[in-house]
């Protein structure tokens, strides 16, 4: 496995850029968000939980060029703004802040971008960015929340009630129990407002599983993204009759 020192953008310097771009090296943008994850959590959640799986996945893909960049720390978060702490973007800025980062690892030379979310209401942020800047720029640019690359794991671990990641809940918060113990509130754990499911059965075993598996999911998302044409972007075909 590579090492986290290979694979951050904000360690290489400028002469070594355009060696990475010539390798076609795939580039992910994480983005979070920072906003309210119950009296448990910290706000920065989704923002480590993208950073750490971006970076993972980097590390795991030995044989492929991949570099990550800064983390994004805020998102589309107004269905949190009743709550002290949160921090949200209008779309509409979310969208020129994409389109400034894409559009400048574009012009280094790069061709594959994964922009990887770990918050759930970036989703159609996200991908409207990605689907105009895929078609305007010429280049693979693709996006996702991590965890809607894993819905098989997540149930594997599952105990309460609750869909895909949930928010603040069981298996939100075993992530956290996994990634960063530390800053989880263990005398907190409560289901108040704004809280998806009950945070109390969770673990960190649940959480280094759906992390392992989100890891090994963007490894191959990204493998699919470096065996395509940088320039050749697939739009409606032209069907003829012979």
């Amino acid at each position: 496995m590579k090492d986290i020192q290979d694979i951050l953008w904000s360690q290489r310097t400028r002469e070594e850029f355009s060696e990475w771009a010539q390798r076609g090296a795939v580039v992910i943008v994480p983005i979070g968000s920072t906003e309210q994850h119950g009296l448990h959590l910290p706000v920065s959640t989704d923002t480590q939980t993208a950073e750490y799986v971006s970076r993972r996945a980097a590390c795991l893909a030995e044989d492929l060029p991949v570099l990550v960049t800064p983390t994004i720390p805020l998102g589309v978060s107004p269905h949190h703004m009743m709550h002290p702490g949160t921090i949200s973007l209008r779309v509409e800025t979310a969208l020129h802040l994409l389109r400034d980062v894409c559009e400048s690892i574009v012009s280094h030379g790069f061709e594959r971008i994964l922009i990887l979310s770990g918050h759930g209401g970036n989703r159609d942020t996200i991908g409207a960015a990605a689907l105009e800047l895929k078609h305007r720029l010429g280049r693979q640019i693709e996006s996702c929340c991590w965890f809607d690359l894993i819905p098989d794991a997540m149930e594997s671990v599952r105990e309460g009630i609750g869909t895909s990641i949930g928010h603040s809940g069981e298996l939100e918060t075993s992530v956290m129990l996994a990634l960063s113990p530390e800053s989880v509130r263990h005398d907190r754990l409560q289901t108040v407002r704004g809280v998806s499911d009950d945070p109390s059965i969770a673990t960190a075993a649940k959480g280094q599983a759906i992390l392992a598996a989100a890891a090994n999911a963007v490894v191959e998302l990204v493998r699919r993204l470096a065996a395509t044409p940088g320039r050749e972007i697939v739009g409606v075909a032209t069907v003829t009759k012979e």
